[in-house]
């Protein structure tokens, strides 16, 4: 085999220092980039900490309103299905007068036009017997 020029060992060694070197550079660099954002995180939560509770205290806030609003719909609601089972009830009731109404003005109309047929016919039934009792007066007058 041949043999290995005496400048590559110390070429390799010294490579590995620097990239060592960098490595570690690069570690701190980024150690430093970590801690940086750590702390800006951490301000921009302290500085969001205020719009989150406003935010939590409106949502509390929409939540008690909705479900006021929510409990007077089941109460509207609830007292619109009453009225309109007390209006059924009521409408109901005026049909069933409104059926005794007519019964009562068929049967009054039909007793009133059987008085009156019967006022008619007594009419001329004594409308005759007037003919009659003249005509005998008449007769026993001229005779």
């Amino acid at each position: 085999m041949s043999t290995i020029p005496a400048w590559i060992a110390p070429t390799i060694a010294l490579s590995l220092v620097v990239i060592a070197a960098c490595l570690m550079v690069i570690g701190r660099v980024a150690i430093a980039i970590g801690l940086g954002l750590r702390r800006r995180s951490r301000a921009f939560s302290a500085q969001l900490a205020p719009l989150t509770t406003d935010a939590r205290d409106l949502l509390g806030r929409l939540k008690g309103e909705v479900e006021g609003y929510v409990e007077l719909s089941i109460e509207a609601r609830a007292k619109l299905s009453g009225a309109m089972a007390a209006v059924q009830t009521r409408l109901e009731d005026v049909d069933a007068l409104a059926e005794v109404l007519q019964e009562e003005v068929e049967e009054s109309a039909l007793g009133a036009a059987s008085l009156l047929r019967t006022v008619r016919r007594s009419g001329s039934l004594l409308g005759a017997a007037r003919r009659a009792i003249k005509r005998r007066r008449s007769a026993a007058r001229e005779g």
